[in-house]
């Protein structure tokens, strides 16, 4: 664990390897089964522009139910399509799927606005 100093003050830096002997595959024996996870999954990512503050991301589709199951990454865009982490703070507060929508919200903790690309992982069992 270290210190790094940010704009906002102090931030701690951890880190932890996984070992590839940890890694559990849906379906096999080990902490993940496929009564967990099952559905039809994809990803999906989506560039939202440039925001700072609080912002709520709606993505839409008729294919999306108050079960399904979504994860979603925020990050600083590289411009070439990659995420860093930087200076500006991309903090998730909510999640919610609902019928026809994938609510989600955000604060960009920068004073002005910045790229908001959004990673989604959807599953609909």
């Amino acid at each position: 664990m270290a210190d790094q100093q940010t704009p906002h003050g102090p931030e701690q830096v951890v880190e932890a390897k996984l070992e590839e002997s940890e890694i559990r595959v849906v379906g096999q024996t080990g902490k993940v089964s496929p009564q967990e996870l099952s559905g039809n999954g994809y990803t999906y990512r989506h560039d939202w522009g440039t925001w700072n503050g609080f912002v709520r991301f709606n993505l839409t589709s008729s294919s999306f139910t108050a079960n399904t199951r979504v994860f979603v990454a925020v990050s600083q865009p590289t411009g070439g399509g990659g995420k860093f982490v930087g200076d500006a703070r991309y903090l998730v507060y909510n999640v919610a799927p609902d019928n026809g929508v994938i609510s989600v919200r955000v604060h960009i903790d920068w004073g002005s606005p910045l790229g908001v690309p959004i990673d989604y992982f959807i599953v609909n069992p």
